[in-house]
């Protein structure tokens, strides 16, 4: 066969010297992909043995990941490769487009990256070029390993390699910038780079783009913080992923089937909390806005409920699943707190308020359709940056009483206010989200008795006296999440649950320091009152407050 028993659509991607198109077989009917290379004439023998090399490497390795060749041939002085259809994204581009993975989404692609490379390593190939940008993303959510040149020469024992075959790169193991030969100790640190950028958008050891980041790996600079950039990572996986990237070989510890089986049960303790329904790739239908959204994948969980990411069909639009999780879908109790939840955010239109677009249910399982907040929570930029500046403070805190205000408005009572439910947009615009536990006037109260609605951190002192909550518990909590973001610590805390309800029920708040504008630091006093009557009466007269304080040291700064 050739290129006559094919019939060739429009090219969809160009790399380098290849040009890939969408195909059809004549005969059979299929669809393929077909890549053509052209042939470089100053070095017409070495390509056209490079090439038929590495096509037959790739048809020795049947493994689901690894991308392999129907058929190849030489035919108007181009080499061709047909492959079956297996269109994707390379992953650089997937976080350049849309920022990190989710943590299950790179476990789950991890692993799949993982099992290929152990094959390899089965059959006696190394791969030497592990990264990010040789790992397409299919139509059908599968990873592919891709580009098996420097695999093909290494298992014909060229040696040393060209450097166009060479290809260092930010995630190439830095004994191969000494001139060692791969090994595959080097693949596990390409794997443990690449499931590194996938988690962060960030090159392992730094660096502002790949010019930089390639220097920084060629010196062996320190890895960057993974625990600051992904705190949803386990212990288990950073410490995996960090003796991965050990400089020595010979300090690199585990394997990559090691790391591809912690990152299956990674993947499967995260897909257990998803919803029959609610997989990557599912559509749903929900009743007042988009039809057809398109779920994407695993976002991040609560106690009640899972987040997911998904895409309006209409206009592209990233948009948040809040799905009820498995465990609970039998509850009633926790049925009712979620539609709950849905019905306040539904009454509310305001810019520190997450927005919800609409409500439904698949499969037994309610669900809500909300705005994407392309940022981190508070707690997450609390643990990058630190105690942030007061005037910033102030900002973030007027935002958060806003918001506040929205919600005390229509009779709601978020009952849970905390730094993790208040998520940073891109714009440091503070959105108050996740109301799990929320309290409407006039709904009956479904916490059973005995039961914390919140966490005691940040819970006000009648709360745990069993008093009805009002609007000023939100308050209360809001004092102490700005004293937290001053001074890097809540106010109050204890060895355990009842030595810290003791402090917050009886303890004076510590002083905050004097470089603290003393409006700010009397609005956290007032907030921090012990009784409900010594706190302010709105949060609309607390954002005033902390509008005036972020101004007037803004006019300090300026002046």
């Amino acid at each position: 066969m050739g290129i006559e028993s094919y019939e060739l659509g429009e090219p969809f991607m160009e790399s380098g010297p290849s040009v890939f198109y969408r195909g059809q077989n004549a005969i059979l009917g299929n669809e393929v992909m077909i890549r053509r290379l052209r042939i470089d004439p100053t070095r017409e023998a070495n390509v056209r043995e490079t090439f038929f090399r590495e096509q037959r490497l790739s048809a020795t390795l049947r493994h689901p990941h690894v991308q392999r060749p129907i058929e190849v041939f030489e035919a108007d002085g181009a080499l061709w490769s047909v492959h079956e259809w297996e269109v994707g994204r390379l992953t650089t581009e997937i976080v350049a487009d849309e920022g990190p993975f989710p943590l299950a989404e790179a476990a789950r692609l991890g692993a799949q990256l993982a099992d290929a490379l152990g094959h390899m390593h089965g059959e006696g190939y190394v791969h030497g070029k592990v990264a990010p940008r040789f790992v397409i993303l299919s139509e059908r959510g599968e990873a592919q390993l891709i580009n098996l040149v420097k695999a093909a020469d290494l298992a014909a024992d060229v040696w040393p390699l060209r450097p166009v075959v060479l290809g260092l790169s930010p995630f190439t193991a830095p004994e191969e910038f000494h001139g060692a030969k791969p090994t595959p100790e080097s693949d596990l640190y390409g794997l443990a780079g690449t499931i590194f950028y996938w988690l962060t958008g960030r090159y392992p050891r730094g660096g502002a783009d790949e010019d930089e980041a390639l220097a920084r790996a060629r010196e062996g600079a320190p890895l960057e913080d993974l625990v600051a950039l992904r705190p949803d990572v386990s212990t288990g996986l950073v410490e995996r992923l960090t003796a991965a990237l050990e400089v020595d070989p010979a300090e690199r510890h585990g394997s990559v089937d090691a790391i591809g089986s912690l990152l299956v049960e990674i993947h499967q303790r995260h897909a257990a909390e998803i919803p029959s329904g609610f997989q990557t790739g599912a559509k749903l239908h929900p009743h007042g806005c988009c039809e057809g959204i398109e779920i994407l994948g695993r976002h991040g969980a609560g106690a009640f409920g899972v987040v997911l990411r998904a895409r309006d069909p209409v206009d592209g639009a990233i948009l948040a699943i809040k799905a009820l999780k498995p465990e609970h879908r039998e509850d009633q109790n926790a049925q009712e707190r979620f539609l709950r939840e849905a019905r306040a955010l539904q009454q509310i239109d305001h810019t520190n308020v997450v927005g919800i677009r609409g409500v439904g249910e698949e499969n037994g399982t309610p669900y809500a359709v909300m705005e994407f907040i392309d940022g981190p929570d508070l707690a997450t930029v609390l643990l990058r940056e630190g105690t942030l500046p007061p005037r910033r403070v102030a900002q973030i805190g007027a935002g958060i009483a806003r918001g506040l205000a929205a919600i005390h408005t229509e009779g709601i009572i978020h009952r849970d206010l905390k730094p993790h439910n208040v998520l940073m947009a891109a714009d440091d615009r503070p959105v108050i989200a996740d109301f799990g536990v929320a309290r409407q006037d006039n709904v009956t109260r479904l916490t059973m008795t005995g039961q914390l609605a919140g966490t005691p951190l940040y819970m006000a002192p009648e709360q745990f006296a069993g008093a009805e909550p009002t609007a000023s518990v939100d308050l209360y909590a809001l004092g102490t999440i700005l004293f937290e973001l001053l001074t890097g610590s809540v106010p109050f805390t204890g060895e355990d649950t009842l030595s810290t309800i003791t402090a917050i029920s009886t303890m004076a708040p510590p002083t905050l320091d004097p470089d603290v504008p003393e409006a700010l630091r009397r609005t956290v006093v007032d907030l921090l009152a012990k009784r409900p009557m010594g706190r302010p009466a709105t949060a609309e007269a607390v954002a005033d407050v902390l509008d005036a304080v972020a101004a007037g040291a803004t006019e300090e700064v300026q002046g």
